[in-house]
């Protein structure tokens, strides 16, 4: 229903569209961004919950330890100016003077400390708990210099930093006024400051003068909530919203031609897969089912005709964008093995019924409440650690596979290897035990598409960082 009722909508916007409308006329006076998104923030407060919507927005109030180059998704610096290997399990941060808070309060060693604290608090209950596990301590220095140290090597320590993982909160404040008050107005170090969440419709925030990078182009960018698509898609024609992610491909010519945004678009480090759910009884279970099903699945014909070739196709669960991708072979797209493989694990194809989710939102995902698949999009999936870890371990909250020893010990060992060449074998072995393993039918990495209004010039990302502060408002 979602595309017809684009197909729908954009003829009729086209006879509207051309000029820019009044409201987008208005905004690019007052130097404002609406962005239009599939969901709400489910937390305004740092990390707390693993979600890209949530943290997309975040990442406007918050700024990282570190931040990722656009083009190379190198780790770069960020609120940390510097790092280095004490020895194999102590890294050292030098932080970056002179930052404040919304609120006045200064950035320091202490906000890391009360950061990685507040994210190992079982009272806290981060999402990010798990990723953080193998940090002992947390040593500060002085001011500006802060250590971690591990319980053991752990290379991706630089990785995770660099991500939203690693969104610095204010501890005076948070020890003052609590999770809860901070939840209702966030208080970071980013380009832009809170000034409204209104439930189920926006979140506005306003440019922050006194950024550490300088102040933004823009002086207001406000998050507009709007669930489906073809709504979302009107809203960008008609001029109310300036961006927005994932047009279908099917919409991109009517876009250019609308004369009110354009396609802007990134090979995004995003993986998109089905999972075959085997932490419960059922079909799945079995290895031949699972192998059976990624031999029925036609991914090149999905991508050929559906997605309009706007997409890579993936062989395993780690794209070629990752930093620890190594090749493994596709299963081939078989019939008559699928069915083959389906009579040896004692099912009739013919009579076999199986339930597949395609949740809007990801708590009847993490709750554990799919049926046999679910369809899901994972990323940025830049490193190794980051895919493997929360995607294969039976006790990780986005987890559809596990209770698998050499799987679980093969992970535990391969985060460790400091060594760039005995890495990169660990984590192709690793590749490949998971792949024939075939927990997932492996899809493809996803090809970003943006509309985008013409007055607004901004830049995709591979790591999907939609980050205002990086765009300009030109007038027409």
């Amino acid at each position: 229903m979602r595309g017809l009722r684009c197909l729908l909508v954009v003829p009729l916007l086209l006879a509207l569209a051309g000029a820019p409308s009044a409201a987008a006329q208005d905004r690019v006076k007052t130097r404002e961004i609406v962005v239009g998104l599939g969901a709400e923030p489910r937390t305004m407060l740092a990390v707390t919950i693993v979600d890209w919507t949530t943290n997309t927005q975040l990442e406007h109030i918050y700024d990282r330890l570190l931040d990722r180059d656009a083009r190379t998704l190198k780790p770069k610096p960020m609120l940390a100016t510097a790092w280095r290997v004490v020895n194999d399990t102590t890294w050292e941060f030098t932080l970056r003077p002179g930052v404040r808070f919304h609120n006045g309060e200064p950035f320091n060693a202490q906000s890391v400390k009360a950061t990685i604290d507040y994210i190992k608090d079982p009272a806290s209950k981060s999402h990010y708990a798990a990723y953080w596990r193998k940090v002992k301590e947390v040593q500060i220095v002085n001011d500006s210099t802060v250590r971690l140290v591990t319980d053991g090597p752990w290379p991706s320590l630089i990785d995770r930093a660099s991500l939203t993982d690693a969104l610095m909160l204010p501890p005076k404040a948070l020890k003052e006024l609590g999770p809860e008050k901070l939840n209702q107005k966030p208080i970071g170090t980013g380009p832009f400051r809170f000034v409204e969440w209104k439930r189920d419709e926006r979140l506005v925030l306003e440019r922050n003068p006194d950024y550490w990078q300088g102040p933004a182009d823009a002086s207001r960018v406000t998050f507009r909530f709007i669930p489906e698509f073809s709504a979302r898609m009107a809203a960008l024609l008609s001029g109310e919203i300036d961006i927005m992610k994932d047009v279908p491909p099917h919409a991109l010519e009517p876009v250019e031609r609308s004369g009110r945004a354009k396609i802007r678009s990134a090979v995004s480090s995003r993986i998109n897969y089905l999972a075959l759910v085997n932490l419960k009884p059922g079909p799945m279970q079995d290895l031949r089912v699972r192998r059976a099903m990624n031999h029925a699945v036609n991914v090149d014909e999905l991508i050929a005709l559906v997605l309009k070739g706007r997409a890579t196709r993936i062989c395993g669960p780690l794209s070629p964008a990752n930093v620890d991708f190594a090749p493994v072979e596709c299963y081939q797209h078989d019939p008559a093995r699928a069915q083959a493989l389906f009579k040896e694990a004692g099912l009739d194809p013919a009579k076999l019924q199986l339930t597949l989710d395609t949740p809007s939102g990801r708590d009847k995902i993490k709750n554990r409440n799919t049926g046999d698949m679910f369809f899901l999009g994972w990323g940025p999936s830049v490193f190794g650690q980051g895919v493997m870890e929360p995607l294969f371990q039976a006790s990780q909250t986005y987890s559809s596979y596990g209770n698998n020893k050499a799987i679980d010990e093969k992970i535990a060992r391969t985060i460790t290897v400091v060594d760039a060449r005995g890495r990169a074998q660990a984590y192709a072995e690793l590749h490949q035990m998971v792949r024939d393993e075939a927990p997932w039918v492996p899809l493809w990495q996803q090809h970003d598409l943006y509309g985008v209004a013409s007055h607004v010039e901004w830049a995709p990302r591979a790591d999907e960082k939609v980050w205002m502060y990086d765009a300009r408002i030109i007038a027409r």
